[in-house]
């Protein structure tokens, strides 16, 4: 995103805005009049303010027509290898994108051929011994056989490889004590080369295949040492046991050796740039001057197809901070570029041009405008095009390694851009460095930028093994660039604001009625500058300026608006909200929709009030109900109901000029007030209920709970937990309970089979479903030490206790309790008379 220069407007602020507090309270009148007049005064002498501007170059920035050239990311590039003038896979050449390098590597093997040469005499007159192998052979069970004169005249030319010597021999019969052996002489010495004893069988190399011996190690052979060598096979007999015979046909030299080859392979390695636009102008040959021109279906032509003709562009200025490159036109495919000629004239303002200059193919980088003048007779002129700051590709690398074999004619690297060539370059080692306009492949259409590199290997070789490799470091392209254009954004004015104290605030629509060229609305960012930030708040709100009045506030605010577009591009604008004054009436604040209190009980209920404009003791409260007293300085309402049911009371409070009244609905209860008196565990096994303070582990015992009601309404549904140790054991109930009565509820449960010690919790209406006057009463506790279960002898002693002892204590305990409860109830009624 692009900036245009951004208009700054400063505003004087208006002395008369000094002159009014933020917050009024004295002298409220005689300033509304003061504000009435100021209002008009600054509508009139304080126009709207918004700044504008026209379109600009925000930014130029040069553009890397083709990134992939510093060869991070092979992925871009497309390799291969094939071998010259086929689509057949290449051998000995690989091309690769590896380590921020292309890399075309022909990495040639030693070619070789192997030759036998055979004896052509023999020292021994052996002379079925001599030649190639021919199925005719000398024997010897004693005698030596040996061959020399080697003709090698026809191979001397070549580099020797390897050496071996190649025997057609057969040994008749298995060797046991006897041998045979090969040696060879020649001029730096004689050696035995191999001795055949204790084979078990008898050896065969003349019906089937030779054998062959490497002597390639013995020493480094030339030509001379071979042809001149003598080889001797000997038979070697103790005179005893073996009855075999050595049977000879031929001697002779297997030598591998480097041979001339030839052949030729292509490595190439390609990549595409797009996404962005050339450097280069299209000129328009619709506009222009036409002497003995005209413009066909074809292009610029010759009006009569004979004689010279020439068109003037109009002038070209340079896109902004650019410079102009080279000119280029191309002709129809039935033409010729010898029949045009290209002149130029350049200007620094677009008026004043120079003289017309033949174009001689060079930049025109000191230009800020030209012209272009096209002469022809019988070419057809296509298109026109300047490109822009002479793009150039720049390549850098070396070639490397052994270019021996290598064909210095027919071998070349060649660098092609939307397959125009634009270098053709021999092979040859060392660094190497290039810069090459490359202009005039950006047109005919062009939107891509598509590099290739190929390199043709090409050898002529005499058979020794060579490495070349083409290495290229980098590939830039220069001449990109980007121009960025921003204009500010444009809203519809939001203007002055009247409000009045007290009022609501109010929403401006903004987004939607701004425009920007290169964002949406929605993406504007909006900021505001309050001169009165303690009058009213100012704020975006979804689109929408929300000018909110602060509570109590009078008087005028100026506000700048500043619209921005995420380049940092905005629209400003000034405009002022002004707040009339109201005198307010005292607040008495809301009370609950409902509130309850109990009958024949003083409850004291809290309120809160408020007066901006007027002091306590101008403030004045009064109640409709004689049971009703209001502190106003305490804030506190303290009542008495005297009839169940539901009433209210209207509450007026007043100042000097003005009242506001409240009503406070009542809901006068009377309520239960439930209370567990007591809780005994006992055990009613032998049919009368016994009270324990400890029993057995696993024991089945009974808790009874005394339920008394001290309220003034009776509990309906009264429901009794139990628990052991924090785990619910049962649940009792007891269907009403009237005021002042008392009722017993019991709870069976087994007490924990481990441990030795449990605590039973009695809770009363745990859910809390009964409304009662006192919560927190309703629970009650007792524990028990717990003993392991005796022995069936010690539980027949303890049986002998007397039944009626238990029951008599019983029934004695139960009349005391109810005797304690009959005197209590009365007291506790007359508490809450």
């Amino acid at each position: 995103m692009g900036v245009v220069f951004q208009q700054i407007v400063v505003v004087s602020r208006n002395p008369l805005f000094e002159m009014l507090p933020p917050n009024p309270v004295v002298m409220r009148r005689k300033l509304n009049a003061v504000l009435l007049f100021l209002v008009l005064s600054l509508a009139l002498t304080s126009p709207l303010i918004s700044t504008s501007s026209a379109r600009s170059v925000h930014e130029t920035t040069t553009y890397d027509l083709f990134p992939q050239g510093d060869l991070t990311d092979s992925g871009q590039w497309t390799v291969g290898a094939t071998t010259s003038f086929t689509s057949q896979p290449a051998t000995y050449t690989e091309s690769m994108v590896a380590d921020q390098r292309i890399t075309m590597v022909h990495e040639r093997p030693q070619n070789t051929d192997t030759l036998s040469y055979w004896g052509l005499t023999s020292p021994s007159e052996s002379d079925n011994v001599v030649g190639a192998p021919d199925g005719l052979y000398m024997w010897s069970t004693g005698p030596v056989m040996s061959v020399q004169d080697f003709d090698v005249t026809s191979s001397t030319q070549y580099v020797i490889t390897s050496v071996s010597v190649v025997l057609a021999f057969k040994i008749t019969d298995a060797l046991n004590i006897d041998s045979v052996r090969l040696s060879m002489d020649w001029s730096n010495g004689s050696e035995i080369l191999r001795t055949w004893s204790n084979t078990g069988s008898s050896i065969d190399y003349i019906n089937g295949t030779h054998y062959s011996f490497d002597i390639s190690n013995i020493d480094s052979w030339t030509w001379a040492m071979l042809s001149n060598a003598k080889f001797t096979m000997d038979y070697v007999s103790v005179g005893q046991t073996d009855d075999a015979r050595l049977e000879l046909d031929a001697i002779g030299i297997d030598v591998t050796m480097e041979t001339p080859w030839y052949g030729g392979e292509v490595a190439q390695a390609t990549s595409t740039a797009n996404g962005h636009a050339l450097p280069v102008l299209d000129v328009d040959l619709s506009q222009g001057d036409y002497n003995g021109m005209a413009l066909s279906v074809c292009g610029l032509e010759s009006t009569d197809g004979q004689s010279i003709g020439t068109w003037t562009s109009e002038a070209i200025p340079v896109p902004a901070e650019q410079s102009f490159g080279r000119i280029h036109y191309v002709v129809n495919e039935t033409g010729t570029e010898a029949n045009v000629s290209v002149q130029y004239a350049t200007s620094f303002d677009g008026l004043a041009f120079s003289g017309f200059t033949m174009y001689a193919e060079d930049d025109l980088s000191s230009a800020e405008y030209i012209k272009i003048r096209i002469s022809t007779d019988i070419a057809c002129v296509v298109s026109v095009h300047v490109d822009i700051n002479d793009p150039m590709l720049s390549i850098h690398g070396r070639i490397y390694g052994d270019a021996s074999g290598i064909n210095a004619t027919l071998s070349r690297w060649t660098i092609t851009v939307n397959d125009i060539t634009v270098a053709n370059l021999p092979v040859e080692l060392g660094q190497f460095s290039h810069q090459i306009p490359i202009g005039h492949t950006f047109i005919n259409e062009h939107t891509d930028v598509v590099v290739s590199i190929k390199t043709w290997f090409t050898w002529d070789s005499d058979g020794s093994a060579s490495t070349t490799a083409l290495e290229i470091n980098s590939i830039e392209i220069s001449g990109g660039y980007d121009i960025l254009y921003d204009e500010d954004p444009v809203c519809q004015l939001v203007g002055d604001q009247y409000l009045t104290e007290d009022g609501g605030g109010l929403f401006v629509p903004l987004l939607t009625r701004c425009t920007d060229d290169r964002g949406l609305p929605e993406d504007l960012g909006v900021s505001f500058a309050n001169s009165e930030p303690t009058l009213v708040d100012v704020s975006l709100d979804q689109g929408e300026v929300r000018i909110s009045l602060l509570s109590e506030q009078s008087g005028s605010s100026q506000i700048t608006m500043t619209v921005m577009d995420a380049a940092g591009n905005t629209h400003t604008e000034l405009f002022n909200i002004f707040v009339a004054a109201v005198d307010d009436a005292p607040v008495l604040n809301e009370f609950p929709a409902l509130v309850q209190v109990e009958h024949a009980l003083e409850t004291t209920i809290p309120f809160a009030w408020s007066d901006v404009d007027s002091s306590t003791t101008a403030i004045s409260i009064s109640a409709n109900r004689s049971w009703v007293d209001v502190d106003l300085n305490a804030e506190t309402i303290t009542l008495t109901a005297p009839t169940p049911g539901y009433t209210s009371v209207l509450l007026t409070l007043c100042d000097a000029t003005s009242c506001t009244e409240r009503v406070l609905d009542l809901e006068v209860v009377s309520l239960p007030d439930l209370e567990i008196t007591d809780l005994v565990i006992g055990d009613d096994s032998n049919g009368v209920f016994v009270e324990r303070e400890s029993a057995e582990n696993g024991q089945f015992l009974k808790a009874r709970i005394y339920v008394g009601n001290y309220g003034y309404a009776n509990a309906e549904m009264i429901t009794i937990r139990c628990t052991v140790n924090g785990q619910t054991a049962d649940i009792s109930s007891i269907p009403t309970l009237g005021p002042g009565e008392i009722a017993v509820t019991e709870c069976s449960f087994q007490t924990p089979i481990d441990g030795e010690y449990m605590v039973v919790d009695a809770v009363v209406d745990g859910g809390e479903v009964i409304d009662e006057r006192n919560e927190s009463n309703n629970d009650r506790e007792a524990s028990l030490t717990l003993v392991e279960p005796v022995s069936s002898e010690d539980q027949d002693v303890d049986a002998g206790i007397s039944t009626t002892t238990i029951y008599v204590g019983s029934l004695i305990a139960l009349v005391l309790i109810v005797a304690g409860f009959t005197l209590l109830a009365p007291a506790k009624i007359r508490k809450y008379e």
